[in-house]
């Protein structure tokens, strides 16, 4: 800001200009080889000018340099600089240390008390690192404006992974760590609630289970962590399917239709796992649009951190047998294993599948296939793999209730064990 003062230049008369700056910063002027300096007291420092005309006024502090500001000197002046000062506010846990870097070059360091907070006195890229109790954890802000306040939130990442949150889990998977900080099999709570098919949950707590880390990357997606639903406790329980009131694999039993655990409404595999209705109905293929499948009834904070994962299956299947051009690729956020998952082999369904998969790692390790029903986990329970039955048209194949690979006709509602990726 430039104003005019009431005083007017006369001859033997020198001009004044009035500097409005921090005190104690070194005020210069110049024009062409002229130079003026002097130091701000009281907020501002007046700087005696030899001749009018055009004068580059600026100040500097603390290593710090102002703006610059151009006046046109024919009386008096007054003219106001101000530093760069920005904010950056780092939440992070309470007494954690924080640095602030830029360029390599520390800033600053202080210990959090829930915040830490630190001005900055230029634009450019600021990295913040805190540690605490032997953990690491950071993240960068990028300072354009003074007029901007910045935050940022950094969270450590527990070696527990259910003492983490989802988006803590996702920013390890991001950076492909997780097997650095957890193990397959190890667990994490998700609450359901809602409706899933015909299935209605209200506030069912269950375990999902890492099953893979960057699982099959180099076909299904890097810097993934692969989950499996469900089990019952933190630690030890029962390995459980979801299973609706049509459960029901008996040999005499007819279809419930849509809407159930069935893979299809009607007797067949046709179109194989994409067009299924497990698929579409249960697993869902949207995170915009997922009313009554899974991605509905699991905690928002689990559906924000959910990546697509790309599976090849049979998607033609109808007694093709094991054609190669069958297997083809689809997106999904939650789907059913296959069998060469599960297995590492294949019994019954397209042989095929198992050039564009890869055994679990969880099941690979030996840990037991067989799951219990949900809602009463003294049964033993069939539970649905994704691969439709290579030999039959009506088919998809199943896990058996002692572990072992079968298959099962379409439209029977069996065991719902659907994987994840975060």
């Amino acid at each position: 800001m430039i104003g005019r003062t009431n005083a007017v230049s006369k001859p033997g008369v020198e001009l004044s200009l009035v500097v409005s700056v921090t005190s104690g910063a070194a005020v210069t002027a110049t024009k062409g080889s002229k130079t003026v300096n002097g130091t701000a007291a009281g907020g501002s420092c007046v700087l005696s000018l030899p001749e009018a005309g055009t004068w580059s006024v600026k100040a500097t502090l603390n290593g710090q340099t102002s703006d610059t500001k151009s006046v046109s000197v024919v009386d008096s002046y007054a003219v106001a600089l101000t530093f760069f000062s920005a904010t950056i506010t780092v939440n992070v846990d309470s007494g954690a240390s924080v640095t602030l870097k830029k360029g390599g070059t520390t800033i600053a360091t202080k210990t959090s008390n829930g915040t830490a907070v630190f001005t900055v006195t230029e634009t450019g890229a600021y990295t913040v690192t805190a540690t605490k109790n032997g953990q690491t954890t950071s993240g960068s802000v990028n300072v354009v404006s003074s007029t901007t306040s910045y935050s940022l939130t950094l969270s450590f990442v527990s070696s527990t992974l259910n003492n983490n949150e989802w988006s803590v889990i996702k920013s390890v998977s991001d950076a492909g760590q997780g097997a650095n900080y957890w193990s397959i099999g190890d667990r994490k709570a998700v609450t359901l609630n809602g409706t899933v098919g015909k299935l209605s949950l209200s506030n069912v707590t269950t375990y999902a289970f890492i099953i893979g880390f960057n699982h099959n990357a180099s076909v299904e997606g890097a810097n993934r962590i692969h989950f499996q639903l469900a089990k019952t406790a933190l630690s030890g329980g029962t390995d459980v399917c979801f299973c609706d009131n049509q459960y029901g694999p008996d040999s005499g039993w007819s279809s419930p239709g849509a809407g159930y655990f069935v893979m299809n409404a009607s007797n067949t595999n046709s179109g194989g796992w994409k067009s299924s209705q497990m698929r579409t109905n249960i697993c869902g293929t949207s995170l915009s649009s997922y009313s009554g499948t899974i991605i509905a009834v699991i905690p928002a904070a689990l559906r924000a951190v959910l990546k697509s994962v790309t599976k090849y299956t049979d998607n033609t299947a109808n007694g093709g047998g094991s054609t190669a051009s069958y297997v083809t690729a689809t997106t999904d956020y939650f789907f059913l294993l296959s069998e060469f998952e599960v297995f590492g082999s294949i019994s019954y369904g397209n042989t095929n599948e198992k050039n564009k998969q890869a055994q679990y790692a969880y099941y690979s390790a030996g840990n037991s296939k067989i799951k219990y029903k949900h809602n009463g986990t003294s049964t033993a329970a069939l539970w649905w793999l994704r691969s439709p039955g290579a030999s039959a048209s009506s088919s998809f194949v199943v896990v058996y209730t002692d572990g072992t690979v079968n298959y099962y006709i379409a439209h029977y509602s069996l065991g719902f064990a659907p994987g994840f990726c975060v």
